[in-house]
């Protein structure tokens, strides 16, 4: 810990978050340990089996199975809420301390019968405390309650129920030994595994930046920096999006080619601040009167392309009529007071057009619209396709 801490400074928050995951694994890795525990027992009544009495052996295993079940419950309970260290940290510590007293109460019942089977329930002690040292690795805070609670009473049925006092006092050393080397190997283990958990949280969070970094790049590829708009790279995604889907679905599309009139008389009266002042009003005025779905684009100048979804020609030309008297119905800035008028092509995709000439249509349009006199809307030219006029129907709907 003290190597990365020089290296990559650790703050309240990283040791926070790297705790909270380490008290979260060792909740599912305790239960996951804890459901081998019937083996341990297993174990020890097959050593103590004809050794020692019967109801001292029962009586054992009932305690130690009733705390085996409540600490499974509770370790059941802490996951279902969440594994929150703040709120079950005491509920893990609990768990721990039962656990360690139900094996170390062994020496309560079942030591003081026979040397050698006192010298093996001992090294399945030693046995059960090297098992659950992994599952407590990532919060040995808790192993040490375990543990400590496991050699406190066994050490006491130690000497109180081995009649030869040097052995009881030899198993009660080497056990202390033994517990004591397992505290110390758990902390540098669980010192290593919380290194990892800060490694990741620090890649995770990299690998955030790195993506929003990656956005913001994409977005500003996008975007035209004078109006907030897209730009034209956003417009010819949008277009082939919307065209894939028309050619695939049948999922119509218009677009809105918008021009505003007599806009150099405005760069060359006020300057371009003012025009450029211009032209981020006029794109919000547009924005006002789409909807979410509607994509608004700036084509170049001051010629703006509106990408109207779902939507036929002839709802794209109301639209483009609101838009119109929108623009013109106030003034887009009181200082200087500054009016403007928009001329509208309108355009929709046909069966055998490409964007290409989708954008050459709207554009075909708004020069009929500027030519009639300006501040007008004017759709495509329609294609007749038959001398009976039928074809020149269907595309008009297209």
């Amino acid at each position: 810990m003290s190597g990365m801490s020089s290296r990559f400074p650790v703050s309240e928050v990283d040791r926070a978050a790297a705790r909270a995951i380490g008290f979260s694994e060792c909740v599912l890795t305790l239960r996951r340990a804890l459901t081998t525990t019937p083996v341990g027992w297993l174990l020890a009544i097959w050593f103590c089996w004809g050794t020692v009495p019967q109801n001292a052996i029962v009586l054992w295993l009932s305690v130690a199975a009733v705390v085996w079940a409540f600490s499974l419950r509770a370790l059941q309970v802490i996951i279902r809420d969440g594994s929150s260290f703040e709120r079950h940290r005491m509920r893990l510590h609990w768990v721990a301390g039962m656990d360690g007293l139900a094996w170390g109460l062994m020496t309560w019942f079942l030591v003081g019968h026979a040397s050698v089977l006192d010298a093996t329930l001992i090294a399945l002690l030693c046995g059960v405390i090297a098992v659950n040292a992994q599952a407590y690795g990532t919060y040995p805070v808790a192993y040490y309650r375990q543990i400590g609670t496991l050699l406190a009473v066994s050490v006491t049925g130690l000497l109180l129920h081995i009649a030869e006092r040097k052995s009881a006092m030899d198993y009660a050393v080497g056990l202390t030994v033994f517990v004591i080397l397992m505290a110390y190997y758990t902390r540098e283990i669980s010192k290593r595994l919380l290194e990892g958990f800060h490694l990741q949280r620090a890649n995770a969070l990299l690998a955030q930046q790195l993506h929003a970094a990656l956005r913001k790049v994409e977005l500003d590829a996008a975007t035209d920096a004078l109006t907030g708009q897209g730009n034209r790279r956003a417009l010819d995604e949008v277009l082939k999006q919307q065209a894939e889907s028309y050619r695939s679905g049948g999922k119509t599309f218009s677009i809105l080619l918008l021009d505003i009139d007599f806009f150099k008389p405005i760069n060359d009266e006020f300057g371009h601040m003012i025009g450029d002042e211009v032209l981020r009003a006029f794109s919000r005025r547009v924005s006002d009167y789409l909807r979410p779905t509607d994509v608004c684009t700036r084509f170049g100048g001051e010629e703006f392309v509106v990408v109207l979804p779902g939507t036929t020609l002839e709802e794209a030309q109301d639209v483009a009529e609101r838009l119109r008297l929108g623009v013109a119905q106030s003034p887009l800035l009181r200082t200087p007071t500054i009016r403007v008028t928009v001329s509208i092509g309108v355009a929709a995709l046909a069966l055998d057009q490409t964007v290409g000439d989708l954008l050459a249509d709207a554009d075909a349009s708004v020069y009929a619209a500027k030519k009639a006199g300006r501040n007008q809307v004017h759709p495509r030219k329609l294609h007749a396709r038959g001398a009976d006029g039928a074809g020149s129907k269907a595309h008009f709907q297209a």
